[in-house]
Order: C-alpha cells, then sequence, then structure tokens
C-alpha cells in the first residue's frame, strides 16, 4: 500500500519530468534513490498514479499552492496575473493544421486547434512562486477570472497588497473588489471601450488615473516568465484527454514549480 504523501510526491515528480504514466513508471522502476527517500517497498502501477490524480480536490491543490509559498515568504504580496494556454493534446498543431488542409477533413481536425485549457495564475512578484490557478476552456475573454483566481489564493491564506495585470483585466467590478474586499490597489491600464460600455464609467476607474504607478506595471513582465518556465520545463501541451484531468495537471503542474521555487530559494 502506499499513502498519500508518497502518491502526491510521485505525481508531482511525474509533472517535473514531463512524462507520460507508463513511462515514468518504467523510469521510477530504475531510480532506487527515489525509493529509499520515499521508504516505496515496491513500484505503484501507473494505473494507480492516474487514479490518484483524478482523485485529487482542486481545493487541496490550491491550498498546496499557497503553504509552499508561504515558506520563502510573508507578508502582504505584491501579485500578479495573467493568462496563458496550453494545448490540448500531444499531437503537434502543425500536424493538426496540416491534417485539418487534406481533402476530405471535413474539418474536423481544424476545429481542434481553436480550443485550449486556459490557464489564468497569480504569482508573488517577490518570489515568483504561484498563489493561484484557475484552468478553464478557451480562448475567452481574461477579465471575469480575476476575482475567482484572488478568491482562491486568499481562502487559503494569501495577504494580497497589490494587483498587478493587463488591460485584459480591466473592469469597474474587478477594480471595486480588489479595493474595497481585499484592500489592496490595482495597477492595471485602461481599456478603450465606448462610453456606452457598462464598465467605462466608474469610481474606481477614474481613481486609477490617480494611483497607476507606471514602474510597477513594468514588473508584469515576472509573470510571463512564469508561464514561459512552465511550459519550457514541464510541456505546453496536456497530455490527458478529459477536462478534468486536464485541469488537475495544470494544476500539478503549479504545485511542481512552487516545490522547485522554494527548493531554490531555501537552498
Amino acid at each position: 500500500m502506499f499513502t498519500q504523501h508518497q502518491l502526491l510526491v510521485l505525481v508531482t515528480l511525474r509533472q517535473m519530468l514531463a512524462k507520460s504514466y507508463r513511462d515514468f513508471a518504467d523510469w521510477l522502476e530504475l531510480m532506487t534513490a527515489v525509493h529509499r527517500r520515499l521508504r516505496i517497498r515496491r513500484m505503484p502501477h501507473f494505473t494507480t498514479l492516474h487514479k490518484f490524480s483524478l482523485r485529487l480536490e482542486a481545493h487541496t491543490l490550491d491550498g498546496l499552492l499557497v503553504t509552499l509559498a508561504s515558506t520563502v515568504a510573508d507578508g502582504r504580496a505584491e501579485v500578479i496575473i495573467d493568462s496563458t494556454g496550453f494545448q490540448s493534446g500531444s499531437a503537434s498543431y502543425y500536424y493538426i493544421r496540416t491534417m485539418s488542409l487534406r481533402n476530405g477533413s471535413q474539418g474536423t481536425e481544424q476545429r481542434a486547434v481553436r480550443h485550449h485549457v486556459k490557464a489564468t495564475i497569480v504569482i508573488d512578484a517577490r518570489t515568483m512562486m504561484i498563489l493561484g490557478m484557475l484552468a478553464t476552456l478557451g480562448p475567452g475573454p481574461d477579465a471575469p477570472y480575476l476575482r475567482p483566481v484572488l478568491e482562491k489564493a486568499v481562502e487559503h491564506g494569501a495577504s494580497i497588497g497589490t494587483v498587478i495585470g493587463d488591460k485584459g483585466y480591466d473592469s469597474e467590478s474587478n477594480r471595486r473588489y480588489v479595493v474595497r474586499e481585499l484592500g489592496a490597489e490595482t495597477h492595471i491600464p485602461l481599456r478603450k471601450v465606448q462610453r456606452t460600455a457598462a464598465d467605462h464609467q466608474g469610481f474606481y476607474r477614474r481613481r486609477q488615473l490617480r494611483v497607476f504607478d507606471p514602474g510597477l506595471y513594468r514588473r508584469r513582465s515576472l509573470v510571463e516568465t512564469v508561464n514561459s518556465m512552465l511550459k519550457r520545463t514541464m510541456s505546453s501541451a496536456t497530455l490527458s484527454r478529459c477536462e478534468s484531468a486536464q485541469y488537475a495537471e495544470l494544476a500539478l503542474r503549479a504545485v511542481a514549480h512552487n516545490a522547485q521555487r522554494a527548493a531554490e530559494l531555501l537552498s
């Protein structure tokens, strides 16, 4: 039998190595140092790891992200929010695009290209650790996801003092939530929208003209670095097929990223 902690470490390690469950199980058989470290007497079957990852609750992984981040930083965080897309499936974009142009394809492969898994992440600017992640089906607008992903971080103990984001997160309701409910400050540029738009006018959007700090906003590129780290080290595609498994896969990648950053900063 295996403990929950052993299985969690193994599925997180699998994400770090960007391997399929079968390949990871084969790799693990040769890694005697990992066996000793985790006190594993026999190797888990790859289906055991797969089923465990499907049972993981989002609430548990969200809490683990903040717990890992709190090991290297405390106090009110200066957070940066952004979203990025992960390819759904292991087939390359070039292959899918080429197949869609063949006669008789009926365009089914082309439709598959248009959708991806969209990950909205919030990072601590000081440590570049992820405080919250929300996975949805993309593409789509960014603004509706600012509040849900910040609520995830705050629910598990993150203290937020500043929120930095691009124009995609500009809305009166988002600014009101950050200022009034979180007691924080936003540094999000204003979009050029029609005056008849619902979120064009408002106290908090006008207030942003006074408090916006271009110097702080330039730190937004740090979240792009984290996005790049996730894709370069753990692949830009999700290997899972169903949506729930894809979302769990991205959450485990965030946990793997935080664990690696914590080890680097504490060493």
